[in-house]
């Protein structure tokens, strides 16, 4: 009995260890143009999703924890897969989706609640039709990471290099 109890205890301790360490809610978007909601770091709430002429369009709240009242705007570039959507550690939002060529994209705030930056790749070669998943890890330095599937059916990911910084050379 004394094993069983024990093991169970085990258990627990392993998962409670698991929660505390998981990174910050993740925004992923999937291949259908679903919208991905994130909020501003000022607490207004924006959503991103892929337009039916392949851009990326946001809509945002106008006012702080109000509702979406803004109208569409295009933030352009071609996208072939949903999009991802995560905060900098600065609070400056950040968006990912697979470029016309297959390669990754992003574009990010120039300042927190602020304009975009124009449309930069990160490589790599996506696979069609996938989404791009993005998440913010807390407990990692506060940096971005990137999880896509490859065109060889295997996920691979990138990460910055530093807080609101670059980001690594490799896919891994």
């Amino acid at each position: 009995m004394w094993k069983v109890v024990s093991r169970a205890l085990l258990a627990a301790a392993l998962l409670v260890t698991a929660l505390v360490v998981v990174p910050a809610p993740a925004f992923a978007g999937d291949w259908g143009g679903a919208p991905v909601k994130v909020t501003n770091a000022d607490g207004r709430d924006e959503e991103f999703w892929v337009g039916s002429d392949g851009a990326v369009w946001h809509r945002w709240a106008t006012i702080p924890h109000g509702k979406i009242d803004s109208g569409n705007y295009s933030l352009g570039g071609h996208v072939t897969s949903g999009v991802g959507v995560t905060r900098n550690q600065d609070g400056r939002l950040e968006i990912f989706g697979r470029a016309d060529g297959g390669d990754l994209n992003h574009k990010w705030q120039l300042v927190p609640n602020g304009n975009w930056s124009g449309w930069a790749s990160l490589g790599g070669r996506l696979q069609p039709y996938t989404g791009v998943y993005a998440d913010y890890f807390s407990n990692n330095g506060g940096t971005i990471r990137v999880k896509v599937t490859g065109v060889d059916g295997l996920i691979h990911y990138k990460w910055q290099l530093a807080p609101n910084c670059c980001w690594s050379d490799t896919w891994v």
